[in-house]
């Protein structure tokens, strides 16, 4: 696609949600984070629209992440509850990417 650069490749939602920020480097253990962050790499964005295409439906999945447990957490419990977000981001106008991966209502 013309957004992101290829080095990086594609993470799908999936692969974001089950990002676990206690396994990226040894000896840093949860005890260790006090939060997380979701860069957006703008290089290649233009417009509010493709900055909303590159954040939604990732930005609650990672806010998730920042207060759930890993051990608590469950893609497909996740993806069923992403789904139903889709009216909302319709409603306010967000152009959200729709991955095939979720079900949206």
């Amino acid at each position: 696609t013309k957004l992101g650069l290829k080095w990086a490749g594609l993470i799908e939602v999936d692969k974001g949600y089950n990002w676990d920020p206690a396994s990226l480097e040894p000896g840093i253990g949860k005890d260790n984070i006090i939060g997380i962050e979701a860069p957006l790499w703008s290089e290649t964005v233009t417009n509010i629209d493709e900055i909303e295409y590159m954040v939604f439906p990732r930005l609650p999945g990672y806010a998730e992440i920042g207060w759930t447990p890993v051990e608590l957490r469950s893609w497909d419990e996740y993806k069923t509850r992403l789904g139903y977000h889709g009216p909302r981001f319709r409603a306010m106008n967000i152009n959200f990417y729709e991955s095939p991966l979720v079900e949206w209502k």
